[in-house]
């Protein structure tokens, strides 16, 4: 709804984008581009926008982001990962899912940079994401930003659940704490085995095509983390932001 309802976070977003030096090209691992088998990599000229969900207001079905894509880019990611003997497909016609246009939208509503999607793999986890982002760590120094979509907590059935889990509102606070303290103190080991040592895992993440994106952009860092953002929306919907440098 924040495409269409302000909100701490969506001004956040549209600060981010007045603040970040403008990049030539965009990289995004989105939770809504989850696949099950090949690395799918948007490689179309002019993808479009895709409205992924179910009974919401009609105005956000009419929003497009005709952001261009960038095949030259998505061909230097494919080359990327096959070196690394890691097989990835391109496909021109996958279009911008809403974990994309959404953010992008508020941040640069021009719609004149280009991007390229790679898509998570819910099946291979957390250190297959942090591998893929060291694999195209070296697209930072040509002035490529790389952004992980998803959300520090992520559990919609609880938002409808009555009577509501005792205490959530604690287990939520209790992980993303943990998340930060991870991030900020660099334990990647701890983050990357997130399921055995964070508290309350399974209730912030009771699937984990939300949190996989996070360890994409880690893993293309240098190190250093910044908390940038802190949000939580409907008392358990964690939407704090990390810089990675």
């Amino acid at each position: 709804m924040m495409a269409v309802q302000q909100s701490a976070t969506s001004d956040f977003l549209v600060s981010l984008g007045q603040t970040l030096s403008k990049p030539r090209a965009i990289v995004v691992f989105s939770a809504h581009f989850d696949e099950a088998h090949d690395i799918v990599i948007t490689s179309g000229d002019a993808p479009q926008t895709i409205h992924d969900f179910y009974n919401f207001p009609k105005p956000l079905y009419e929003i497009q982001y005709p952001a261009p894509g960038d095949p030259k880019l998505a061909n230097t990611i494919s080359e990327y990962f096959y070196k690394a003997g890691i097989k990835a497909v391109q496909s021109a016609k996958q279009g911008w899912d809403h974990g994309v246009w959404i953010p992008l939208r508020l941040m640069y509503p021009a719609a004149n940079i280009p991007i390229v999607q790679v898509s998570i793999n819910t099946r291979l986890g957390t250190k297959a994401m942090y591998k893929y982002g060291q694999l195209l760590a070296p697209l930072r120094s040509d002035n490529v930003l790389i952004i992980g979509s998803g959300g520090i907590s992520h559990n919609l059935r609880e938002i409808f659940k009555s009577p509501a889990t005792p205490n959530r509102v604690q287990m939520v606070n209790e992980f993303t704490h943990w998340v930060e303290q991870k991030l900020i103190t660099q334990n990647t080991q701890a983050l990357l085995n997130y399921l055995n040592e964070a508290p309350n895992a399974l209730f912030n993440h009771p699937t984990a095509e939300h949190f996989l994106p996070l360890f994409a952009a880690l893993g293309s860092g240098d190190g250093q983390v910044e908390k940038i953002h802190k949000d939580i929306e409907m008392d358990i919907l964690a939407l704090d932001a990390y810089k990675f440098y």
